[in-house]
């Protein structure tokens, strides 16, 4: 046995570079792979005719890599461009914002603020909403029944359409109501819901932004301590087959279902800052990507903001954002068991793939599929 033992040693003292090279090797592999998947994701932004694009992709609750594409700002007369995509450009995270509002609630039950099973039907104005939107011909309203009570928990869930808590659809206006209910809450008008900087927006900002240092991310469009992120933000962009057209620069409170500006880079410090415990609980964290299950026993695929879904064995959890008024579109890709996120923001439509209403299919988008492909498949 000792003889072995020196025989290791005289090894590794005659060949000392075997060692060292495999480590200096990985990173290099790693760099290729990286340079390999943005070559692919710049070719896939082009096809998707999309102006700009920022990406991040983090592993193992590290920032991996992040870059920037294209141009955030442009003359749609000439073409040039001038002012580069960087992991720090802002952007609007269009639904994206849902994640924020599942751990906020989420939070604010932790703290005995609010209780998710309290209906949604007891704040004012909640019969003309409900009537409206039920008797319209918007696919939101759709089998919407305004006399069963619906609770918190089944509009973060998306459990409102039918039998309340019994099936999934996808529903952002009823998301939009949230903002109006924690004005409820706290005890103020339900019209401060539509102000410049309301409740929710600043709970946003106290919770989960500060704590989690992101410095670059706006809680609503009207934070007066953020106003350089405001300034800095990504056009959004329209395209058609005459060229792009430069959408309308947004003004929105924080309704629910939208309302962040934020950047690759600041996502990934929420994304380190979920998987790392600072925000929450670990029993709150846990319950933030359950998927709502129906009285029968199945999962329906949605949890607090988050979709989830299995995909050739591999659990995903995630959620796009898409407003076609504003320009913008984006992906926020988790692969829990790989400990490995991909986040892209974009200043068109490009990225939006036509996900169904009342499914989870993450695959059928080209960027998530590149992703998946490169990294796990």
């Amino acid at each position: 046995m000792i003889h072995l033992r020196y025989f290791l040693l005289a090894i590794l003292f005659l060949f000392p570079s075997v060692a060292v090279s495999q480590s200096e090797n990985q990173p290099k592999q790693t760099e290729a792979s990286f340079r390999i998947f943005s070559e692919k994701l710049d070719s896939l932004r082009k096809t998707n005719h999309i102006p700009g694009l920022a990406a991040a992709v983090i592993k193992d609750q590290q920032l991996a890599w992040s870059q920037g594409f294209g141009s955030s700002h442009f003359d749609t007369g000439d073409g040039s461009s001038f002012k580069d995509v960087s992991p720090d450009t802002p952007f609007w995270i269009a639904s994206v914002t849902k994640p924020f509002l599942g751990l906020l609630f989420l939070q604010l039950e932790e703290q005995g603020e609010i209780d998710l099973n309290n209906n949604i039907n007891d704040m004012p104005g909640w019969d003309n909403f409900c009537g409206w939107l039920a008797n319209s011909e918007i696919v939101f309203g759709r089998d919407l029944h305004c006399d069963k009570p619906i609770t918190i928990q089944n509009v973060l869930n998306h459990t409102v359409n039918g039998e309340p808590g019994s099936s999934f659809m996808y529903n952002p206006i009823m998301y939009s109501r949230l903002s109006r209910y924690i004005e409820y809450v706290y005890g103020n008008p339900i019209s401060a819901a539509e102000g410049r900087q309301n409740t929710m927006a600043e709970l946003i900002q106290k919770n989960i932004l500060g704590p989690a240092g992101m410095d670059r991310t706006m809680s609503s469009m009207w934070q007066r301590e953020k106003a350089l992120v405001f300034f800095d933000m990504a056009q959004g962009f329209e395209y058609s087959e005459n060229g792009y057209n430069r959408k309308k620069h947004i003004e929105r409170h924080l309704a629910g279902g939208a309302g962040i500006v934020s950047t690759v880079n600041d996502l990934a410090k929420f994304d380190i800052a979920l998987d790392t415990d600072q925000l929450a609980s670990e029993s709150t964290m846990e319950k933030l990507f359950t998927p709502a299950v129906t009285p029968d026993g199945t999962d329906l695929p949605y949890a607090f903001g988050w979709y989830v879904q299995d995909y050739k064995g591999e659990k995903l959890i995630w959620h796009s954002g898409w407003d076609e008024k504003a320009g913008f579109s984006a992906l926020y890709l988790k692969v829990p068991e790989q400990n490995l996120t991909l986040i892209l923001l974009a200043n068109s439509e490009g990225m939006w793939w036509g996900n169904p209403l009342d499914a989870a299919e993450v695959q059928g988008s080209p960027f998530a599929q590149l992703f998946l492909d490169h990294f796990l498949f």
